[in-house]
């Protein structure tokens, strides 16, 4: 059969061969036939050009030499008039100029003038004629120069000539450029060829045909160096720079003039016959595909018919073979002295029998021996007449293999009054092996359903009755399994889930697939407890049933449950926190009011108390609380210190938090305490409408918490400004740590001798300049730096660098100990010993160098630890300043025991001392004070002289302010300390 289909298919491929070959041969001659006749029609066009070109030149040349030779006629004439009576040569020279004009209509005027251009005969002169009267105007072998055209009216324009009378005159003529567009007006250039003549400067003097009045422009047209010489310049395709129009194009130039003219024929025009040529040869080539696809399909439809009978021959031949080897059946038969077996080839395939005949007795030899006595007796019954064979036996083949097969045969009559038995054998060994696996899956599942620990039930999806159970279900639920296969399912599940488990097995009955289920159940108890239903069809003894595993998973929910609770709730307060509280506000939507309240000391209260302490202090502000969050909407704890209460009615918000502030404000009571804390509350509202989640109001409102603990205010309301604030506050901070070494600067301020003014230190002021000249205020990034931490790293830049200033003070002369401000948590929270040591040693300082400015409050907050930093660094000859003496809570007893070398009275009582009584007691107060500690006294804020001889006279020490240095750079100070010196 392949090879009848390829011999079919042959002549098939070769008629498409051979006509592909044919269509391409084709395609390639008419392309060259249309690409010849494209290059002849070319070149043909461009030979008319150049034709049109050099025609045009020649005439403009005869034109132009005639005029010349008329004018240096005139010239030569008006020469010798000018030179032999030169008062009457301009009224001789008009008559003779009239003349030529009568004889000459292509020109507009002939005119005698002076070398600037003014006229010296009738008619109008050119005071331009300096200016174009130039070589590159004038051609090779000629007298003539030409100039730009002019446009005498709004029709009409001139083409101006010179020729040269003398050193002194010019003959100056005007040509009618219509006597140029007469010389091309007439040439045949067709519907888009033009033919132009254009000067030296590229302005148009004539153009055939000019529809759009370009007489006088100017463009800038290409090969204009060909110009003052005879040639003839083929251009080829080219596209107007004037109307863009495709033209090929030829440029002619004289040598005598500077002229040039432009012939070209319309591209369009001279491909106009071509293009009917291309069309036939398109329709010439789609005519042959047509023929040749008519040929194609009368062929290949004669094939396909020899091609179909030969499949269908096939087919019937594989079909009647592949049924037998599918079904496995072979025919066989008996002659009438049941001597012979014979059958079909298929049947040595499927028996591995290599005879097409056998002995009777020898094929029953090879029946199993189980099978061989029942199959005798059945073939001998069935070749008697007595009925039809229909057994099915085993087969031994050669080599052990058993396979099972099924004989039906019957005894027919035949010719000659002959009897044969004739049959089919069929291989039923796949039927006989996948009845045994399903049996064995049948035990299987038997023993699995039975012995599974998890329990299991069949019932009828009909009746609802139990129809097995396995051990596990009398287990968990109490009942034994005569008891089951008496009850239905509903009995295990209580009266409220009975039309759940109908719609369930409803849906399970028309297919549709369903995930596991939670249910609950009961046992014979009565208890009940929880389930994971897993139900799916089966097929149960011939009947359509239902499996049922229920899986027990009460503990497990318990567990989920609880996990849920810890992942919402507070564990310590019981209350939610704050993702629980933010994703109920958003479910629910709507307005409403977030407050924040932060209670700084509940974890302190802890940690110095003890954890039991700390936790009723917690419960009972919770408890406080909730009835709050019970009352006007939800409340949720932040740990450690935290309460986020959520105020659903906008009505009742004022009240809210006035109940809220009156809450926290009291004091929480122990059976022998009491604790009183200081609470900051920040408020964000949400209206009804606005797209704010619920976790950015309650970060707005901690926000306003944090804005409201910087102002020492209780409550504080959100707005933009805390954001930007915050944020600003934020920025700085991330900024400060690469600052430390790169950005801040110190500024030093004089501290003099009030009895005379001179120098007696300095002290170190931190400044941190930005790149547009303007500082950042010390009490914008002081705070933010002890909160921070930061503090101690740039308090242990400051030192370092009052300390290398030092030791340049000391270098130039001026050995003025340095004043450097510590705050308390540097003091407290480091080694500040060791930093004045090592800053010390490492510039080598004189002991007293440097000094400390320390503020009251600081040293009040741990008086013992105080004393002895302050004795340490006395010991390492740092002197120690109390700055701002007087405005602090001191206990007075307390602070004469300090080592202290220096107090330092507040501006704020120095600000009016010589006119304010007030003011002027308090200082001599503390005065009197410091000298009888034996303490030198710096007054702060000095900035009037009155201030300074009042403080001098009542014997102050040393006065800083103003009036004696404002705060200035290093290098500055120490330039005023010498100009101070030299005056």
């Amino acid at each position: 059969m392949p090879a009848l289909n390829r011999a079919l298919a042959r002549p098939l491929r070769t008629i498409v061969w051979l006509g592909v070959s044919l269509g391409v041969l084709l395609a390639v001659g008419l392309a060259l036939t249309l690409a010849n006749d494209y290059q002849r029609r070319q070149e043909a066009a461009q030979r008319q050009s150049a034709a049109l070109a050099t025609g045009a030149q020649r005439l403009l040349r005869l034109e132009l030499r005639n005029l010349e030779r008329a004018m240096l006629g005139i010239a030569e004439d008006g020469a010798l008039l000018f030179e032999r009576v030169p008062t009457q040569a301009p009224d001789l020279l008009d008559d003779a100029i009239g003349g030529v004009l009568q004889r000459h209509a292509e020109l507009d005027s002939i005119v005698v003038v002076d070398q600037h251009g003014r006229a010296l005969t009738s008619g109008s002169g050119d005071l331009y004629l300096p200016l174009w009267a130039v070589d590159t105007n004038r051609g090779s072998d000629s007298r003539l120069y030409l100039g730009p055209p002019q446009q005498r009216n709004a029709q009409r324009w001139v083409l101006p000539l010179a020729l040269r009378m003398g050193d002194d005159r010019w003959l100056l003529s005007r040509l009618h450029t219509s006597e140029l567009q007469s010389i091309i007006g007439g040439m045949d250039t067709g519907d888009q060829g033009v033919i132009s003549i254009t000067d030296a400067q590229g302005y148009v003097l004539a153009r055939s045909p000019d529809t759009v009045g370009l007489t006088g422009q100017r463009f800038g047209l290409g090969r204009r160096e060909m110009l003052r010489r005879d040639a003839v310049v083929p251009l080829g395709v080219e596209t107007s720079a004037i109307d863009n129009i495709e033209r090929i194009s030829t440029l002619t130039t004289l040598g005598q003039y500077p002229i040039a003219v432009y012939a070209g024929l319309g591209r369009a025009d001279v491909l106009a016959p071509w293009w009917p040529y291309v069309q036939a040869s398109v329709a010439l080539y789609l005519v042959y595909w047509g023929v040749f696809a008519l040929v194609f399909v009368s062929v290949r439809r004669a094939t396909r018919s020899q091609d179909a009978l030969t499949e269908e021959l096939r087919t019937g031949h594989a079909e009647l073979l592949m049924a037998h080897q599918v079904g496995k059946v072979c025919t066989w038969y008996v002659d009438e002295d049941a001597s012979q077996l014979r059958w079909s080839p298929l049947a040595r395939e499927i028996f591995g029998i290599e005879t097409e005949s056998l002995p009777v007795a020898a094929f029953f030899a090879r029946v199993h021996r189980e099978d061989a006595e029942r199959m005798q007796l059945a073939f001998d019954s069935a070749f008697a007449g007595n009925g039809v064979l229909d057994e099915m036996f085993r087969v031994v083949l050669p080599g052990g293999t058993v396979r099972w097969v099924s004989a039906r045969g019957q005894r027919v009559a035949v010719a000659d009054r002959q009897r044969h038995m004739i049959g089919a054998l069929t291989d039923v060994s796949e039927r006989v092996q996948a009845l045994a696996r399903v049996q064995q899956a049948e035990r299987q599942f038997r023993l699995l359903f039975d012995r599974n620990p998890a329990p299991f039930w069949v019932f009828d999806p009909d009746t609802l009755r139990f129809m097995e159970v396995n051990e596990a279900a009398v287990k968990q639920y109490g009942y034994s399994r005569d008891e089951f296969l008496s009850m239905s399912i509903l009995d295990i599940r209580p009266r409220e889930g009975w039309d759940e488990i109908r719609g369930a097995i409803s849906r399970a009955t028309i297919g549709d697939a369903q995930d596991a289920q939670v249910r609950v159940h009961r046992r014979k108890d009565g208890t009940l407890f929880e389930v994971r239903a897993h139900l799916s069809r089966l097929d149960f003894d011939g009947r359509q049933a239902c499996l049922v595993l229920a899986e027990d998973i009460s503990e497990r929910l318990a567990y989920e449950r609880d996990l849920a609770y810890h992942a919402t709730h507070n564990p310590a307060t019981g209350l939610l926190n704050t993702r629980a509280l933010a994703a109920q506000l958003d479910e629910e939507g709507g307005g409403y009011t977030i407050a924040y309240v932060q209670f700084r000391g509940l974890q302190l209260v802890a940690d110095t108390l003890g954890r039991e302490v700390g936790d009723v202090v917690l419960q009972a502000m919770a408890k406080r609380l909730g009835g709050l969050g019970t009352r006007y909407g939800l409340l949720a704890f932040q740990p450690a210190e935290d309460f986020i209460f959520a105020i659903r009615d906008d009505h009742e918000r004022q009240t809210a938090l006035d109940t809220l502030v009156q809450t926290v404000s009291e004091p929480v009571r122990g059976q022998d305490w009491l604790h009183q804390f200081e609470p900051r509350i920040g408020v964000a509202v949400k209206f009804d409408g606005d797209n704010v989640p619920a976790e950015q109001l309650i970060g707005m409102a901690a926000q306003a918490a944090h804005a409201a603990r910087d102002e020492g205010s209780v409550i504080a309301w959100f707005d933009t400004t805390v954001s930007s604030r915050l944020a600003e506050r934020l920025r700085l901070a991330g900024r400060i740590h690469s600052a430390i070494d790169t950005e801040f600067e110190l500024y030093y301020q004089p501290i003099c001798h009030a009895s005379d003014g001179t120098p007696a230190a300095l002290e170190a002021l931190l400044r941190w300049p930005q790149a547009d000249g303007s500082f950042i205020p010390p009490g914008e990034f002081i705070q933010l730096c002890e909160d921070t931490g930061l503090i101690l790293a740039l308090g242990r830049w400051v030192i370092r660098a009052a300390a290398q200033a030092q030791r340049r003070l000391a270098d130039a002369g001026w050995p003025l100990p340095i004043a450097v401000n510590v705050s308390a948590v540097q003091f407290f929270n480091s080694d500040l010993v060791a930093e004045f040591a090592r800053a010390t040693q490492e510039f080598g300082l004189e002991r007293g160098a440097l000094q400390v400015e320390l503020t009251e409050s600081s040293l009040m907050r741990k008086p013992a630890q105080a004393k002895q930093t302050m004795q340490r660094l006395h010991e390492q000859g740092v002197c120690i300043s109390l700055d701002d003496f007087g405005t602090g809570y001191s206990n007075m007893s307390y602070l004469q025991h300090l080592p202290l070398d220096i107090l330092k009275i507040d501006r704020s009582f120095v600000s009016d001392v010589e006119t304010n009584p007030r003011n002027a007691s308090i200082c001599r107060a503390l005065l009197s004070l410091g000298h009888s500690m034996g303490l030198t006294v710096i007054a702060e804020g000095v900035e009037t002289p009155g201030q300074h001889q009042w403080l001098a006279a009542h014997g102050c020490d040393q006065v800083q302010g103003y009036l004696l240095g404002r705060p200035s750079p290093l290098v500055e100070v120490i330039a005023r300390l010498e100009t101070a010196e030299a005056t």
